[in-house]
């Protein structure tokens, strides 16, 4: 998978989020031994550089596609990493991680007298529809650890921004979603409904100026 980061078709996505990289290594001057999920790992460019910052320490989790996780894991192992973890989901129309984290967060509460919570940091950078992410986020809260950082990405993203999602999508956006769905940055929906207004989650100064955003951080309280 790592190889298709030099591939011209997946330019937008070769190059790892540096906010993934420098939220998690300020994690880690305070938790030297974090947890750490991926939900939607691309090519793998993010993946492969955040097993480099933990260098051996903690754990990290993927969430994604069964195939993607397969590759990512084999690609990483090839390059000495042992503390990761694959959490493959199907490509039926409607299967997503978003079941995924369901299941983990049952078997997490069954095992923790009711107590989820098990990241200390979560990039998210998934579907970017509402579908999918919004119960994910739900989901996602609750395995975050109290202080822990939890970071959304394409805040500012569309369908109808995508030239990509408009002329490839099978079937097309007009038979799945509504007008105002296409136009609306889902993931900046999300937030205004689960993050901005928990008072539990404070948002994080990550160097934006608004009104361009193109990602945005949460500190959970504790």
């Amino acid at each position: 998978m790592l190889e298709k980061a030099q591939d011209p078709r997946y330019a937008t996505i070769s190059r790892p989020a540096p906010h993934a990289i420098d939220l998690l290594g300020k994690m880690m001057e305070e938790r030297p031994q974090p947890i750490v999920a991926e939900v939607g790992v691309g090519v793998g460019a993010t993946s492969a550089e955040l097993c480099r910052r933990l260098d051996g320490a903690g754990q990290i989790h993927f969430f994604d596609y069964g195939e993607r996780i397969t590759d990512l894991l084999a690609d990483l192992q090839g390059l000495g990493f042992s503390n990761i973890h694959g959490h493959a989901n199907s490509r039926r129309f409607l299967d997503s991680y978003a079941w995924t984290l369901g299941k983990l967060v049952l078997e997490r509460r069954a095992a923790n007298a009711g107590n989820a919570a098990m990241f200390d940091f979560i990039f998210f950078d998934g579907a970017h529809a509402y579908h999918h992410d919004a119960s994910s986020t739900v989901l996602l809260k609750e395995l975050l650890r109290p202080g822990g950082v939890l970071l959304m990405d394409d805040y500012d993203w569309s369908f109808a921004k995508s030239p990509t999602m408009r002329q490839n999508s099978n079937p097309p956006l007009e038979k799945l979603f509504t007008d105002e769905q296409i136009e609306t940055c889902h993931v900046k929906f999300i937030c205004d409904l689960f993050l901005d207004n928990d008072p539990a989650y404070q948002r994080l100064d990550i160097g934006y100026t608004p009104p361009h955003e193109h990602r945005r951080a949460y500190r959970k309280a504790g």
